[in-house]
């Protein structure tokens, strides 16, 4: 059976720290922006707390949202391991990126790791950045990460399955996870792409612990699409990336958005 990515009990959620580093000078550029702002920020889709905690660490208070119970959980173990003053500075919320209510006013909003795509069609990321507008301070700022896609990797008769990431430990069962590629479909109208994952946890005898499927499903979408997005839900853009060194836009890099609220 094939599980919904992050899902409850499963290798994708318990592992996600151990095989997941981020670009280069990512975590510094988040807590750098995070600085900037003077906070609080909020985290859209913070998953594991990856980005949160270290934003913590550096003295500012977040708020980080995600709908993966299995995620949050994991966000959570990690709040024993943080001093009584670090561990004060962030809260976790279950909630849909798309509709969400905090009752409460942010100078940032990010973004991280392309978790806007996991939005699967126009309305929805509409709706996720109408959200975060009026979560924002006047002159409260959103930053975005995604992919630019890459036309030739979105032909389907190109794709190959793939070994995602070199085995590993797993930290606390010690025994060696693979994850494979096994398959993708495209749907290059509604500009979506649906990956079937599977996660091995393996013993030092070679007995197959746990095995488990999970389709990974995203939306890919075109600069000129979020420039008009940006547009509609009310904000400005101050810059564009294609890395998080400032590097100028570039095809088939990343996106990295910086925007205003635009009434302010």
């Amino acid at each position: 059976m094939i599980r919904t990515f992050y899902s409850d009990g499963g290798l994708n959620a318990e592992t996600y720290d151990m095989r997941t580093f981020g670009f280069p000078g990512e975590i510094d550029f988040w807590i750098a922006r995070a600085r900037e702002s003077g906070g609080p920020v909020l985290e859209l889709a913070c998953g594991t707390g990856r980005v949160s905690w270290p934003i913590a660490r550096a003295g500012i208070d977040i708020v980080g949202i995600d709908l993966a119970p299995a995620m949050l959980a994991e966000a959570e173990r990690k709040r024993a391991a943080e001093t009584p003053d670090v561990a004060a500075r962030v809260r976790f919320v279950r909630a849909d990126m798309s509709a969400f209510e905090l009752n409460q006013q942010f100078a940032l909003a990010i973004i991280p790791f392309r978790a806007f795509q996991a939005l699967l069609s126009v309305d929805q990321q509409g709706a996720a950045l109408s959200c975060v507008r009026r979560h924002l301070k006047p002159g409260g700022r959103l930053i975005m990460d995604i992919f630019d896609p890459r036309l030739d990797l979105l032909a389907e008769e190109k794709f190959k399955p793939r070994r995602e990431i070199a085995p590993f430990r797993h930290q606390r069962s010690g025994h060696s996870v693979t994850i494979d590629v096994l398959e993708r479909a495209n749907d290059h109208v509604a500009q979506r792409l649906v990956e079937r994952w599977r996660f091995r946890e393996t013993a030092v005898d070679g007995k197959i612990v746990r095995e488990e499927e999970e389709a990974l499903e995203l939306r890919w979408t075109y600069r000129y699409e979020m420039r008009y997005l940006f547009e509609l839900t009310d904000f400005v853009i101050e810059d564009e990336t294609s890395d998080f060194e400032g590097a100028p836009p570039a095809y088939g890099r990343e996106q990295i958005w910086t925007v205003r609220r635009a009434d302010s």
